[in-house]
């Protein structure tokens, strides 16, 4: 396909040559004998037959110049409007993108130069929406990563002010240790905003999967308590360390069992169960009480899915939750599932072993 620039340099070729051609018909349809003829037969002298033969000249060069205004004030019209309206719908979507409208796009032009521009303008409006996703999604996972410690401090600090539980030791550490992973959180905030990944491959260590199981329902142990809910590890055989970072797993199981707990009613039970089978360890959590649907199952991985769209976010979670359990798992090399059934319902994730373990 020739482009833009030959196509109308070959249109202004042909519009020149086409008004040529309308000259050179009309003083080749009175040829310079019959022309002769003509003014012999209707002259007496020179002076008159000069007259006619400019007469004839001017009327031919006005027929040519009239022509050529024509043909040439239509081309202009159409090369015009080729040009113009896409430039007038890229000028359209500029303004749009102005307003806050991210999911604009303009149509890709007939014309290789102005496809590209469009094409140029279309990947760059789709990299400020994808741009504007991800801020908003990391503003949720931000507020999401700081509400887990933070839940849990709250947790403490309310059964300790109404007198449930007393002081110890041991809940005074668990204490220190959300405030030390809040602050842990702040500063991988803060590599992250210069470009620094806060799951780097380096930070992975052999990690005891059943101490981070044991800490975690100790941290949900006062919001459990409160609403009768009983918690327990199944099985008393030990599994292998896995490869991974300590808080990032932290995390994970840290939401299941919060996610576990939100939806279970009161007076139900959490259990969870550890196991290892070729090279990897598996560790599940089962509560009772509200269900998932089976055919919402594959959804509760995505951002912003609740199970029950009535449910609030302070009531029922931003629907992040398990989004991120997902992205952490998946970037350790291990894979997630979920199952509901007869009032019960179970969300696994697995690791591979550490290597150091296999040996």
């Amino acid at each position: 396909m020739f482009s833009l620039r030959l196509r109308l340099v070959g249109l202004f070729l042909l519009t020149a040559l086409v008004v040529a051609a309308v000259i050179t018909f009309a003083v080749l349809r009175f040829s310079s004998e019959e022309l002769m003829h003509l003014i012999m037969e209707g002259t007496d002298s020179p002076e008159e037959a000069q007259l006619m033969v400019d007469e004839y000249v001017g009327r031919v060069l006005l027929i040519g110049a009239g022509v050529a205004v024509v043909l040439g004030s239509l081309t202009a019209w159409w090369v015009l409007r080729r040009i113009l309206r896409p430039l007038d719908r890229l000028t359209a979507a500029t303004r749009a993108i102005a307003a806050g409208d991210l999911e604009t796009r303009v149509p890709s032009p007939p014309d290789p130069e102005l496809r590209v521009l469009a094409d140029a303008f279309n990947q760059m409006t789709a990299s400020l929406e994808r741009g504007e996703a991800l801020r908003r999604a990391l503003v949720e996972d931000v507020a999401h990563e700081l509400r887990t410690p933070l839940t849990s401090l709250r947790g403490y600090t309310e059964a300790l002010a109404d007198g449930v539980v007393e002081p110890t030791p041991e809940m005074l550490r668990n204490i220190h240790e959300e405030i030390e992973r809040l602050t842990r959180l702040v500063e991988e905030l803060d590599r992250l905003s210069r470009g620094s990944d806060m799951r780097r491959p380096e930070a992975r260590t052999a990690v005891d999967l059943g101490a981070l199981v044991t800490r975690s329902l100790e941290l949900a142990s006062p919001e459990l308590a409160r609403r009768s809910i009983g918690a327990r590890v199944d099985g008393n055989d030990p599994v292998p360390p896995v490869d991974a970072d300590a808080d990032a797993i932290g995390q994970v199981v840290t939401n299941l069992v919060q996610n576990a707990a939100r939806y279970t009613n009161d007076g139900g039970s959490i259990e969870v169960r550890l196991s290892a089978d070729d090279g990897q360890v598996r560790c599940l959590v089962e509560n009772t009480g509200i269900g998932i649907p089976e055919d919402e199952l594959p959804l509760i991985w995505e951002r912003l899915h609740r199970v029950d769209p009535s449910r609030s976010r302070a009531s029922g979670g931003a629907g992040i939750g398990l989004a991120i359990v997902r992205q952490i798992v998946e970037a350790h090399g291990g894979q997630v599932g979920a199952a509901s059934a007869n009032g019960r319902t179970r969300v696994w994730f697995t690791l591979p072993v550490a290597l150091r373990a296999a040996t």
